[in-house]
């Protein structure tokens, strides 16, 4: 068979290769139609030959009547499209390369010229950049912070450590709780402690924050023990540093020797606190697995989720705290009904397990009143702990005789001194839950008492700035040893003051109270500032993770550990 001419791959057809070829063809073929391939090929080739590339003059005319990409409205709506779709909204920073979404800016702002992926990304960079810079400089002119810190895995099972910092800060005549995202980082490997310590040293130093750090809030997960005892573990007691724990050495001249002993041990170590609401979590989810004779109810409760009865999670209790109270709320007969008449009748509920489901309720109501108290952000949480431990204690003691079906015991070791602190400067419950109907023994009532204000005497007199403004100005002049006299009576002691802020104490809200009484109580004011700014759990990052869980979607599985951090940290730092 005489082979045919392969009529693509060639360059020229009319080089000398094209004239033997050309022979090869069979006479089936006519001549005219060769013919009138070459022909075509000849007309391709100066069509191809032309330049692709469009004019200068052409280009420009397309771009007549658009942004540039350093005109203001080009940049706010950048901006825009970043903060308000990509961070706040959690949309895929891929949308603006959509084609539905670019014919809704055309027709939004048909001058406005769409960026691509890759720009947005490298301005979600910038923008998180900005945000740490800013922090930075905010956590400069802070004294004193505290800090929450846990573990998160993704859908993809990376490891994030996420750590919040939280202060009170002065604005004007008020106070204020300041709560930020430090970090939300990628962890590499085994969450070990070593690593968790390594990792949260570089944080702290990174935003300089190290010398001042009070308290570091975790969960119990033995991890995060183990790696703040290696980070900062707690000092002996009878260890006596005298400028380690002091704002400024020179403020403690005018006091004793033991006075200044006792400041030392006053001014809190950097220490870890257990969270108080996994503490809870802990103590009242083990205390309903060892209560089997609720096991059959609960049970019964979780196959009836689907009737439209909020579903329990089993790594919450307060979730089926949630669910139960939902079924109590309904009429038992008429529940027992619908069940039986759709088919169910071996989830009905016996008497005997009703009552035991409404039992539960009474029991558990108040921890979870705790347990969302403790878990606030932007209000006081640290001085409602010991006040709700010994308030459960209490009410589990008078529930105790009316109890027919369930067994109760808790106990919440919450004695560091800091409780104490916070409990009794915030006027909301000052020394009034150590009164009489607080169901605990008179000298652990006195004791308490005794080391509150103790612990208070041990302030120092007067600011140092308080000194300096007294100072200016007063050290010459006809009056000059009356003022000086009058200054020194208003001081007060630390004893007077304690006494004097224990008679005003009516329940007030404590950021409101503390601002209005800073210099009429100058030195309970700066412990005060100081200690009620420490968060009782760690809700704070726990809430970081939520948003966390929200960004990576199942089609975003590609993104970057790097990127979602960034997404993270500008989304949690928005304000």
């Amino acid at each position: 068979m005489i082979p045919k001419i392969i009529i693509f791959g060639y360059t020229d057809y009319t080089s000398a290769i094209f004239a033997p070829k050309l022979v090869l063809l069979p006479r089936s073929i006519k001549k005219k139609k060769c013919v009138y391939r070459f022909e075509q090929y000849q007309m391709n080739k100066t069509v191809t030959s032309e330049p692709q590339q469009s004019p200068i003059s052409q280009l420009m005319e397309t771009r007549v009547g658009q942004y540039s990409m350093n005109h203001p409205q080009q940049k706010a709506i950048n901006n825009a499209i970043l903060s308000d779709l990509v961070i706040d909204c959690n949309l895929p920073l891929s949308v603006v390369e959509n084609k539905s979404f670019r014919h809704f800016l055309s027709v939004v702002d048909s001058k406005y010229s769409p960026v691509c992926c890759r720009t947005l990304t490298s301005k979600v960079e910038n923008l998180a950049t900005e945000r740490r810079s800013k922090l930075k400089t905010q956590l400069s002119n802070t004294d004193h912070v505290s800090v929450t810190v846990d573990i998160w895995s993704d859908r993809k099972m990376r490891g994030f450590l996420g750590v919040t910092v939280h202060c009170m800060e002065k604005d004007g005549e008020r106070l204020q709780l300041k709560s930020n995202l430090l970090a939300c980082d990628g962890v590499k490997g085994p969450h070990m402690a070593e690593r968790i310590c390594e990792q949260f040293e570089a944080i702290c130093g990174e935003y300089g924050i190290k010398d001042k750090l009070d308290y570091i809030i975790s969960d119990n997960a033995a991890n995060m023990r183990k790696a703040f005892t290696v980070c900062f573990p707690i000092e002996q007691e009878d260890e006596v540093h005298d400028e380690d724990h002091l704002d400024d050495p020179e403020l403690w001249n005018d006091l004793t020797l033991e006075d200044q002993q006792t400041v030392d041990a006053t001014i809190a170590k950097k220490q870890r606190l257990q969270c108080f609401a996994h503490t809870l979590q802990l103590v009242v989810g083990d205390g309903l697995k060892e209560t089997k004779v609720m096991t059959p109810s609960l049970s019964k409760l979780s196959k009836i989720s689907s009737l439209g009865i909020p579903a329990a999670v089993n790594t919450r209790w307060i979730s089926t705290l949630r669910q139960v109270k939902a079924v109590v709320q309904c009429d038992h007969r008429k529940l027992s009904h619908v069940l039986e008449k759709s088919g169910h009748k071996e989830l009905l509920f016996t008497v005997r397990e009703w009552n035991k489901l409404k039992e539960l309720v009474d029991i558990l109501k108040p921890f979870g009143e705790a347990t969302d108290m403790t878990q606030g952000e932007k209000i006081v949480t640290i001085s409602s702990v010991v006040p709700s431990v010994l308030s459960l204690n209490h009410h589990l003691e008078q529930r105790k005789p009316q109890v027919h079906f369930l067994s109760d015991g808790i106990t919440a070791p919450f004695s560091d001194p800091v409780y104490l602190k916070a409990a009794a400067l915030d006027p909301a419950f000052s020394l009034m839950w150590v009164e009489h109907h607080v169901l605990v023994k008179e000298e652990v009532k006195d004791d308490v008492a005794q080391r509150v204000k103790g612990t208070e005497q041990a302030v120092p007199l007067v600011d140092e700035k308080e000194r300096e403004d007294h100072s200016l100005g007063q050290e010459d002049g006809l009056f000059a040893a009356y003022c000086k006299r009058q200054k020194k009576a208003v001081g007060t002691t630390p004893a007077l003051q304690l006494s004097h802020y224990l008679d005003i104490c009516e329940g007030q809200n404590a950021l409101l109270f503390w601002a209005m009484n800073r210099k009429a109580l100058p030195s309970l004011s700066r412990v005060a500032i100081r200690v009620l700014a420490v968060p009782a759990s760690s809700a704070p990052v726990e809430r970081v993770f939520s948003h966390g869980g929200i960004i990576p979607r199942p089609h975003r599985a590609q993104m970057t550990d790097r990127l979602l951090s960034n997404l993270v940290f500008c989304k949690c730092n928005a304000s």
